[in-house]
């Protein structure tokens, strides 16, 4: 930490001015090697989004199943999480896209 110029108000990206080196605000046509910032909301294709979904839903199933001995085998476990997505759809916020749980385990 020389001169307070390593601090944490330095580095964080938010109190950066446009322009400041690495900053948001640094414009695309001064690197050419760099690539444009991507959409983390998902609104141009959301169906980009899906498989991380299914796969965030394929690790909430294998926690459910190691937590409970009831729910060792898989049909069971697959049973078990169609009515907990049934009776409950709000209960995660991206059930609200992707219900369903890939095939790899």
């Amino acid at each position: 930490m020389t001169g307070g110029q390593d601090t944490w108000s330095v580095r964080c990206v938010e109190t950066r001015t446009a322009g400041a080196a690495g900053g948001p605000g640094k414009p695309t046509g001064s690197n050419p090697g760099r690539a444009p910032w991507s959409d983390p909301t998902g609104a141009c294709y959301p169906s980009a989004l899906y498989p991380l979904l299914a796969r965030i839903n394929a690790y909430l199933l294998r926690w459910l199943r190691k937590k409970h001995k009831r729910l060792r085998g898989r049909r069971t476990a697959q049973n078990a999480w169609n009515r907990a997505v049934k009776q409950r759809p709000r209960f995660f916020a991206h059930w609200a896209w992707v219900t369903w749980i890939p095939a790899v385990w």
